[in-house]
């Protein structure tokens, strides 16, 4: 809750968003592996002593949607080595909400990968169903699928889970509703502007 009320306030410094938003996403992700399958694994320590421990037992990659999506390929890096990161470019119309797919680049095999889906934030839910739509169009299994973002709109949640109800969504914090603007209220203001001083 502490970072959340950080990164929510308007007068946060622009290094201070920065710096607290990619703890929170570091977080979100660690929290994120918990859901992965796991398979038993026997390794022997310096000891010589074997340990029954687990090691995950599918492929895993992240995708992120373009822009502020991109800002959590650090945070994933830094929670999964040499992890694939594929990326997605939709953009919402301003007057419609409508989301338009502009680019896609995706990981070789992601068909047989659990994916990690990244934005900064959830308003609509229209930019993440495409996205989600396009991993499924590339044959991703639905269940395959987690989406993590800092901050969801209820009925951005709402909408994804009533079409795609087996992808796991993890968020920050849910916030009660989107403005007639798409705006997340009360939300954090547009994250891509705050994270890359465009505003």
């Amino acid at each position: 809750k502490v970072l959340l009320t950080i990164i929510r306030d308007s007068s946060t410094s622009r290094d201070d968003f920065i710096f607290y938003s990619q703890r929170l996403m570091r977080l979100l992700l660690e929290h994120t592996m918990s859901f992965l399958p796991v398979s038993p694994d026997i390794v022997t320590t310096y000891r010589g002593e074997e340990y029954e421990g687990v090691s995950f037992s599918s492929k895993l990659c992240a995708v992120s949607i373009v822009r502020a999506g991109e800002v959590m390929e650090t945070a994933v890096h830094s929670v999964v080595k040499d992890i694939s990161v594929g990326k997605i470019l939709i953009q919402t119309c301003q007057a419609t909400g409508e989301p338009a797919l502009h680019y896609l680049r995706l990981p070789y095999g992601v068909a047989n990968m659990h994916v990690i889906l990244m934005d900064a934030t959830l308003a609509t839910g229209a930019a993440a169903m495409m996205a989600i739509r396009i991993l499924l169009d590339h044959d991703v299994p639905e269940e395959h699928i987690s989406f993590v973002c800092l901050i969801a709109s209820k009925p951005g949640v709402q909408a994804i889970a009533y079409a795609f109800p087996k992808v796991r969504l993890i968020m920050g914090e849910l916030d009660a509703d989107i403005d007639e603007k798409f705006h997340i209220i009360p939300g954090l203001g547009n994250f891509g502007d705050r994270f890359f001083g465009t505003t």
